[in-house]
């Protein structure tokens, strides 16, 4: 037998092999412990701040159950930025759009990040790589002494120490009449509580108004100034307005005078113009197409009567002489009716065989067209003068 084989070698040899296997397990434990074997995949958290006892490998839970731990914790300007290890198994189960919080279980207990289910959740859910804003994170005691030290540094002790010794002076003794003034306050409050839905109506409502003042104090501000103008340049004229006024009183009692006068021949002449302002206003229709009309046949007239040579063209021939004048026979007849018509004007077409036209009644005898054979034609002075010779035109 060797000495390697020897009992005090094989004791010392398998001591070494029990420390190493105990070393071996209690690293294993504490590896498995820190999560060591699990895969993790990273998600980013934002917050305004990310607390006074949030440190790096903080749980992260949803709904009370682990999902992760905080890997580090980055101070930024904007905040902090949480780079979390989740686990992947349990994203599955993290809405896309589910909220974040920053909790601590006491008031002096460390920071963990908190998943809150949301109560619409997103069919899609949380990957790696995704980032989340926290919504709110939980004020420590620590956080709410550092603003109370602030304050404090802020007052002078004395001048606190004067203000509560005036207070407590001004109270003493008027105890009841505080408990009064109290009570009078809560009757008070609770006839002003079922008013306060239409007292915030009204500050909506006066929000929008001097929104709309403040958009229009430019145009107001200039009004103003453009009003101090004026009452300036009328204080600078005042001696010709004064003037101004005494001519308008002195015309207004000079109209009044002629028209106290004239009162009755005023009124005759605007009773005489009423039948005849009537048949104006009924034909009016009618002067403008005339007017019109008119406007477009003067360059016609206008090349007639001098514009194409020196004097008038006229067409000149004899025509048929009506019959002399007898009476009663030759009264005019005046019959026509139809009220106001253009008949075309003021573009009618030239030359147009089918003008319109109005057939009126005012001949006393209808229109009879001349038959007469060219060899039977009557005489000139027939043609002349008429029927008045007729006798003398007898061969």
């Amino acid at each position: 037998m060797s000495r390697l084989t020897e009992p005090g070698w094989v004791k010392k040899l398998a001591a070494l092999g029990l420390v190493g296997g105990l070393v071996a397990i209690v690293v294993v434990a504490l590896t498995m412990f820190a999560g060591g074997f699990v895969e993790k995949v990273p998600v980013t958290v934002t917050a305004p701040r990310s607390g006074l006892v949030m440190d790096p490998d903080a749980k992260v839970k949803m709904r009370g159950v682990e999902v992760g731990r905080v890997k580090s914790i980055e101070e930024t300007p904007e905040g902090a930025t949480l780079t979390l290890d989740m686990q992947p198994n349990m994203l599955k189960y993290i809405p896309a759009n589910a909220k974040v919080d920053i909790k601590s279980t006491t008031v002096f207990g460390a920071k963990y990040v908190n998943f809150v289910y949301p109560s619409d959740p997103s069919p899609e859910h949380l990957t790696a790589g995704s980032t989340v804003a926290a919504d709110a994170v939980t004020v420590e005691f620590n956080t709410l002494f550092q603003h109370l030290s602030d304050v404090l540094q802020k007052l002078e002790p004395e001048k606190i120490n004067a203000t509560l010794g005036a207070l407590s002076t001004a109270l003493r003794g008027r105890g009841e009449q505080v408990g009064e003034l109290l009570t009078a306050a809560d009757d008070y409050l609770a006839d002003i509580n079922p008013s306060l839905p239409t007292l915030q109506r009204d500050f909506q409502a006066a929000a929008g108004v001097t929104n709309l003042y403040a958009d229009v104090s430019p145009d107001l501000l200039q009004l103003v100034d453009d009003a101090t103008a004026v009452s300036g340049t009328i204080v600078d004229e005042q001696v010709n307005l004064d003037a101004l006024l005494l001519s308008v009183i002195g015309l207004s009692n000079t109209g009044e005078t002629v028209l106290a006068e004239n009162e009755q021949n005023l009124d005759t002449a605007l009773d005489l113009l009423r039948p005849t302002t009537g048949l104006l206003d009924r034909y009016s229709p009618v002067l403008s197409c005339l007017i019109l009309g008119l406007d477009k046949a003067r360059p016609i007239a206008e090349a007639v009567e001098g514009g194409l040579q020196e004097g008038i063209a006229l067409n000149a021939g004899f025509t048929y002489s009506q019959d002399p004048y007898t009476y009663p026979n030759s009264l005019p007849k005046v019959n026509a009716t139809g009220g106001p018509n253009c008949v075309g004007l003021p573009d009618r077409v030239p030359n147009d065989p089918h003008a319109p036209f109005i057939v009126t009644d005012t001949a006393t005898v209808p229109y009879v067209p001349n038959t007469q054979l060219k060899f039977n034609a009557p005489k000139v002075f027939q043609i002349l003068l008429g029927d008045l010779y007729a006798g003398l035109a007898q061969p």
